[in-house]
This record gives C-alpha cells, sequence and structure tokens, in this order.
C-alpha cells in the first residue's frame, strides 16, 4: 500500500506550504519511497482519516499513522532500514532537536511576520476567515499591518541565518558530506515562504543559495 501524505493546500490544492509537511516531503524522497500527498486545507484537518488530528503532516501508511515531523521521520528510519537514514544515531539526533529548536525559535517568527498576509490571500473564504482570526489573535496585530512591516522583518530573518550561512563555509549541508533530517528541517522552513509568496525572503548568500537549490530539486 503507497504511503499516504496529508499535506497543507491553498484555495488551489496544487499550492503547498506548510513547512512541516515539505520536511517529510524531502525525507521521503531521500528514502526513495513511493509515496502520495492528499490536499487538505486548515479546516478539514481534524476529520483526517476519522482522527481528531490538530496539524499536519499526518503520515498513513498501513494500520499507521503519523503525525508531528519529527516523529514521522524517526518512524520511517524505524520501518525502513534498508533506505538511506535520516537521523543516523543519538548524535544525530540530539543535533536534529537542536536544529527544530532553532528553526522554530529564530526562523518561523520572522516568516510568519513576512507572509502571513500572503497564507491568507491563496486560502478560500472559509480558511481565510479561520486564518485572520487565528493568526490576529497570536500575533496581536492585523496581517495588514504585518504586510506593510516586511521588510523590517525580513532584515532581522536574513541576521538570523548567519550561523546556516557560516557552517556552510566547511561543509556542503548540516549533516556533513550528505544531507540528512537536519538539512529538511531548515529547507522546510525555507521553502514555506517560497510556496506561498513571490516575497524573496532568502539572503543573497551563495553559499545558502547553491544549498537551497541543491535541496530544491
Amino acid at each position: 500500500m503507497t504511503i499516504r501524505l496529508y499535506d497543507l493546500c491553498g484555495r488551489d490544492t496544487s499550492r503547498r506550504f506548510s513547512p512541516y509537511c515539505w520536511r517529510i516531503k524531502k525525507a521521503l524522497d531521500h528514502k526513495k519511497l513511493a509515496y502520495e500527498t492528499i490536499a487538505v486545507p486548515f479546516t478539514a484537518i481534524a476529520g483526517i482519516e476519522g482522527n481528531d488530528a490538530k496539524t499536519v503532516p499526518m503520515l498513513c501508511d498501513g494500520d499507521r499513522s503519523i503525525t508531528d515531523s519529527f516523529a514521522i521521520a524517526e518512524y520511517l528510519d524505524e520501518a525502513y532500514p534498508q533506505t538511506p537514514k535520516l537521523i543516523d544515531g543519538a548524535q544525530a539526533r540530539a543535533m536534529s532537536r537542536f536544529v527544530e529548536a532553532w528553526t522554530y525559535s529564530a526562523l518561523h517568527p520572522g516568516i510568519v511576520r513576512m507572509v502571513a498576509k500572503d497564507i491568507h490571500d491563496i486560502l478560500d473564504a472559509e480558511n481565510q476567515a479561520y486564518f485572520r482570526k487565528s493568526r490576529e489573535k497570536s500575533l496581536k496585530t492585523t496581517l495588514e499591518q504585518l504586510h506593510a512591516d516586511r521588510d523590517r522583518h525580513r532584515q532581522g530573518f536574513q541576521t538570523n541565518l548567519l550561523a546556516l550561512d557560516l557552517m556552510l563555509r566547511r561543509q556542503p549541508f548540516i549533516g556533513g558530506a550528505t544531507p540528512n533530517f537536519a538539512d529538511f528541517i531548515v529547507y522546510g522552513s525555507l521553502k514555506w515562504p517560497a510556496a506561498c509568496s513571490d516575497y524573496d525572503v532568502l539572503p543573497q548568500k551563495p553559499r545558502i543559495l547553491d544549498w537551497y537549490a541543491h535541496l530544491d530539486t
């Protein structure tokens, strides 16, 4: 049975923009596993496969359903040990957990402030209402004000990518000579704005751009 991956979409169901779903799509490609994606908007997540899910991705493999991108990566390594590892051992797991925390705390706040209005604009009317209400409440401002301020947020966001640029001086990937799940975590976060907006958030740093282009194939 083909692996099924529930993937967040916009009004146009081919528009997929969840950073967490992009992590898992790269992970499945890395392991060369066949899978199908199933588009789901924000307001339909709770009904996936009869589960009371609150977020995607959700990966369904036979009778197993797993949410949370890190748990999915660990499951894929356990269930398909003959394929390339995503998290090869305790040290790689610890590194990936750090990268996950850094991405969530240092990158995501800037990204959402740059593209929240763009995400809203690619949703249908029902999901626009849900997204506006929930995001304006959590961000304590309007989507329009965030949009007006996004050049300022981009400056701070790009500064936070300095650590990635410095690391890439010495190795081609976060995982070393080849990418691992830590790379896919950061890639997913940077693919997020590219998938929902025409606003370019990446710094013009050749090492970062080359790293991103390699993963974006």
